[in-house]
């Protein structure tokens, strides 16, 4: 089907100079930053911060449980350990500002090298879609190690996309990436997804020729060897490659919490993950582009695990945004969009005034920070009156405590050790189940309670097991808006 240009209202000559267009350099990373700022008071970030606080303290890297007392001395896989004491360090420095600051940082850093990939061959449309992905990665961004996965996610999918470089150095830079990577966050399981999805696309090129080259089998060879290397790499840990064993644990637990369900599309916030989708077939369509076979494979894949855990979408967004960014070009320039393909021309006076612009948008960006990283917002949705109470009576535990609320009571009441916080992998299926049982009400989870010996209960006044405990023995000692507390 041949397509017509829109009319010449909206067309321009291909030659078009267009000075402004280099505020987008200037600009992107700012609006990122502003768009992925956020109040520092992820349920995890506790934990995170109480073990960065362990280490930093004792000079050595945990291994063990020592928040709790249902796995108290059981070996723990902290994939995470030198994220968690850079994110304490930042802490100390600079409190929940500090903590807010480094998400906005993140985000304007991740997103920054993903659109200065695209920004020469696709200015406007690199900067449109680096943008949606932004969106799209916002429902998982914020205070936690995965943020470095993030980023090096990005790196590594731009590193592939540049084959040029000699074989022993790109062998030798992913693997120091994934060596990196296994340091700060179990997400290295997405690098080496992304490697598989290369070495099976440019497998399926071969077979679709029909005959394999000399350098056709060197290039196999090649992607087959950055693959080894970085599986071995990611056993350069404390872990050892105990560490492969994590995914998959993870797995097992996954189905009881909130980030490892699927995406709720009746929530707004997940619309953009298909509007990536549609405007790639729409482009697809409309262009002349198409799409490569590891193109394809690593789309299909990260489309996959965003269907089935939600977590996955801001990898999904950051590996399909190049693709997107080079299909919505060629669409643009199929429909005779000119100005939205044209190259920028720069000029110093223009560069002064984008500086001066960038910088008033940063100074508003960074007063939104200021705002957002409260200690009264960032402890909204905690129990910080309930603790604060606790702490002025004489209770002793055995502590049960809301699954959500685990990790901050990690971190705000250290002297009591929790039931459970948020590292399934470490409690593992059966406590979960037994958490749920619990709360619910159950019989199983009251019998649950007798035989854990629970002294205190903190929770959430809207569990079922509340309205249950007054029959049961248990004296209601504190109410507020946000939690209940229950004694015996």
């Amino acid at each position: 089907m041949k397509h017509q240009s829109l009319p010449s209202f909206f067309s321009m000559p291909k030659t078009t100079p267009f000075p402004t267009l280099s505020l987008l350099d200037w600009l992107i990373p700012v609006l990122v930053f502003f768009l992925l700022s956020r109040t520092p008071a992820d349920a995890d970030m506790w934990w995170h911060l109480r073990a960065g606080k362990e280490m930093w303290e004792n000079q050595q890297i945990l291994l063990t449980d020592t928040f709790s007392y249902t796995q108290a001395g059981n070996p723990w896989v902290n994939a995470f350990w030198l994220a968690e004491i850079l994110l304490y360090g930042i802490y100390q420095l600079g409190g929940f500002l500090g903590l807010s600051l480094f998400v906005a940082c993140m985000a304007a850093l991740t997103f920054g090298v993903l659109y200065f990939r695209v920004r020469q061959q696709a200015p406007w449309s690199g900067a449109l879609i680096t943008l949606l992905a932004a969106i799209t990665a916002a429902p998982v961004w914020g205070p936690r190690p995965q943020l470095f996965s993030f980023l090096l996610l990005t790196i590594l999918d731009l590193l592939l996309a540049h084959p040029n470089h000699h074989l022993l150095r790109r062998v030798i830079m992913i693997g120091l990436l994934f060596a990196l990577w296994a340091n700060l966050h179990g997400g290295w399981i997405w690098g080496i997804l992304l490697l598989i999805a290369h070495l099976a696309g440019h497998l399926f090129e071969s077979l679709q020729t029909q005959s394999i080259s000399r350098s056709t089998i060197f290039r196999l060879l090649q992607q087959s060897a950055i693959l080894l290397t970085a599986g071995l790499a990611v056993g350069l840990n404390p872990n050892g490659l105990w560490l492969w064993r994590l995914p998959f644990h993870t797995v097992n637990v996954s189905m009881q919490i909130q980030e490892w369900l699927s995406p709720d599309f009746h929530r707004v916030d997940f619309h953009p993950m298909l509007w990536m989708l549609f405007l790639l077939l729409g482009s697809l369509n409309f262009g002349k582009e198409r799409l490569q076979w590891a193109e394809l494979f690593k789309i299909i894949g990260f489309v996959y695990l965003t269907f089935v855990a939600q977590r996955n979408i801001a990898p999904f967004a950051i590996v399909t945004a190049p693709v997107l960014a080079r299909t919505t070009h060629s669409a643009f320039q199929t429909l005779g969009l000119y100005f939205l393909t044209a190259q920028p021309v720069r000029r110093p006076v223009n560069t002064i005034f984008n500086a001066l612009l960038v910088l008033v948008l940063l100074g508003l960006a960074l007063f939104r920070l200021h705002l957002l990283s409260t200690p009264a917002l960032v402890e909204k949705d905690y129990p910080a009156k309930a603790v604060a109470w606790l702490k002025t009576q004489s209770f002793s535990g055995p502590l049960f405590n809301s699954y959500n609320w685990g990790g901050y009571l990690t971190w705000s009441l250290p002297e009591m050790p929790v039931y459970i916080d948020g590292r399934a992998d470490l409690y593992g299926e059966a406590m979960l189940r037994e958490w749920h049982a619990i709360v619910g009400g159950t019989p199983h989870g009251l019998t649950a309670l007798e035989k854990r010996q629970i002294k205190v209960i903190l929770l959430e006044p809207t569990w079922p097991v509340v309205r249950l405990l007054p029959t049961q023995g248990w004296s209601e000692v504190y109410r507020d808006e946000t939690a209940v507390i229950f004694v015996r």
